[in-house]
């Protein structure tokens, strides 16, 4: 079974910034390379957190037993209110030689996307960026 997420680009943007300019961070995930990345957690929730310490506060929106800044997803439909299976923890590297992440999503921000859409299907993720389509203009 599969698993649509999306979340807000710009919330989660700066956390990745977060992550980029900390100059140290949280152990590496499983097998994961070191250095700079969005933690992807699904467990009560579905949400990104920086792994640069130390962490930034909560965000203004977060419930008030919040410790650490987290953007939580937004639900696509009453289908999906929740992730579906095991705890889930994934490090998103943003600095890998290659395609960086980091920049992948500043130059989606720039180019107008406003929304990441995280896909689970099994054991893969794919990580997508796009423009949400505005509401049609009534009357």
């Amino acid at each position: 079974m599969s698993s649509v997420f999306w979340f807000k680009l710009v919330a989660v943007l700066d956390l990745a910034e977060h992550a980029v300019a900390a100059t140290a961070h949280a152990d590496p995930v499983d097998e994961e390379p070191t250095g700079p990345a969005l933690l992807l957690v699904a467990d009560d929730g579905v949400y990104f957190m920086s792994n640069g310490l130390p962490q930034p506060p909560p965000g203004p929106d977060q419930p008030a037993e919040s410790t650490v800044r987290a953007v939580f997803a937004e639900h696509l439909g009453p289908e999906q209110p929740t992730h579906d299976g095991d705890d889930l923890l994934v490090a998103l590297p943003l600095c890998q030689p290659g395609e960086q992440l980091i920049e992948q999503l500043r130059t989606a921000a720039r180019t107008g996307a406003d929304a990441l859409v995280v896909t689970l299907l099994d054991d893969q993720l794919a990580v997508t960026a796009i423009k949400t389509p505005e509401a049609p203009h009534l009357g």
